[in-house]
């Protein structure tokens, strides 16, 4: 398989972590359906679910025929997925042991597939939610997790170069957007990010100029923008983008399934002054929040930093929106989704821990101009934070085209 694929003991590591977890809330099982945590699992989202037991090798399920499957995992044990009440026996001879409490994933597992399991394939069974063990284990990435995330931020180094010779043409939102996500999937990007929460979803990110900037939207982000239509309200759409505008590229990178969030600002025409300052400001709070997160830190520690920090520079009001419309977080974690734990907001008690991976994204919202935004992604190591992404970071005057000519 190609190198992106994960190597049994990548794997047998990410399993051996799970099952300690497993001991310590008394499970005899986790049986995991959600396609982010079958690749985290076994290394493919082709098994339709996966048991793992608190001790040994996982059993890898999936529709017939199982040739894809059984060549794209690690594991040697691939089975077609039993039915009805066949499947608590098979998970027992599995496990070699009885079963009484089995981990699912109960925020993601749809409402009728569980009652079936209650009722048929694990009736009898306390069902109990594993996904906050999931979250937690998931959270600490891997030195192959890690290197993932370093080439997706490469990757997407060169696709943000491109950006003032493409914004110089005075294109509108939607094609500077299609420009760059096309180099995107040039560059690996697997053109499909996966959100944990519930009805969040979102295409390669974030494209916005001006007012769009500042238009907020349902998804759980800090920008929102007109999107497409009623079918995709969010992100870039068919404005066309005018001298005197901030624009706002915020997209993923991608590599071996793995994500990188970045965000970089652009000023289209000579800036104004009240714009350089902001974004001197909104430099100096990136950099002394970067230099104050630390392992031992909640959410909610490094949330409250952000906005102490955005008093010191002036960026008040407006940083990370208005009023009741300020987004509740600063940062995320990232991974295999862009909402991994921690999540760097109001009331999130979540410990910042060594090997996390994290983004930090400040913004300060100017009403005449649109949004300015800085953000990165970090590794969480022992004594702080390491830069996983490496674009420039200095906001960059483009000067369009004349269209007429």
């Amino acid at each position: 398989m190609p190198p992106w694929w994960p190597p049994r003991d990548e794997l047998a590591g990410r399993c051996a972590r799970l099952q300690e977890a497993m001991h310590r809330e008394g499970l005899d099982g986790l049986l995991c359906y959600g396609n982010t945590n079958l690749l985290y699992l076994c290394g493919t989202t082709q098994a339709e679910a996966v048991f793992l037991p608190p001790d040994g090798e996982p059993l890898v399920l999936g529709r017939p025929p199982l040739d894809r499957l059984t060549d794209e995992t690690a594991w040697p044990r691939v089975e077609p997925m039993p039915r009805g009440p066949d499947l608590r026996a098979r998970l027992a001879v599995h496990s070699g042991r009885p079963l009484t409490r089995v981990g699912l994933e109960l925020d993601l597992l749809p409402v009728n597939r569980f009652r079936r399991l209650e009722r048929e394939g694990l009736a009898g069974l306390s069902l109990e939610d594993a996904t906050p063990l999931l979250r937690s284990v998931r959270s600490v990435k891997s030195a192959f997790e890690i290197a993932h995330i370093r080439t997706g931020a490469i990757g997407l180094d060169r696709v943000y170069q491109a950006v003032p010779g493409i914004l110089a043409e005075g294109p509108t939102e939607l094609e500077l957007e299609a420009r760059l996500t096309a180099m995107l999937r040039a560059e690996g990007h697997q053109g499909l990010i996966r959100f944990h929460g519930f009805n969040q979803e979102m295409y390669f990110g974030h494209v916005l100029s001006g007012p769009n900037g500042l238009l907020r939207s349902k998804i759980g982000s800090p920008t929102g923008g007109q999107g497409i239509g009623p079918g995709y309200g969010q992100g870039a759409g068919p404005k066309q983008i005018e001298t005197g505008e901030l624009v706002s590229v915020d997209l993923f990178g991608a590599h071996g399934g793995y994500i990188v969030d970045q965000t970089r600002v652009y000023f289209t025409g000579p800036a104004p002054e009240t714009v350089k300052n902001a974004y001197k400001g909104l430099r100096a709070l990136a950099r002394d929040l970067k230099a104050a997160v630390r392992p031992g830190l909640t959410g909610e520690d490094v949330y409250e930093a952000a906005f102490d920090l955005a008093e010191r520079y002036g960026l008040n009001p407006g940083f990370m929106g208005e009023g009741d419309g300020r987004t509740p977080f600063v940062g995320h974690g990232v991974g295999l989704e862009p909402d991994e734990w921690p999540i760097l907001g109001r009331g999130q008690r979540e410990v910042l821990r060594p090997g996390m991976v994290v983004a930090l994204e400040p913004r300060v919202f100017m009403p005449e101009y649109g949004v300015l935004g800085l953000e990165d992604t970090f590794l969480v190591t022992e004594t702080g934070l390491e830069y996983l992404t490496v674009t420039s970071r200095e906001l960059r005057e483009v000067f369009l085209h004349d269209r007429s000519s």
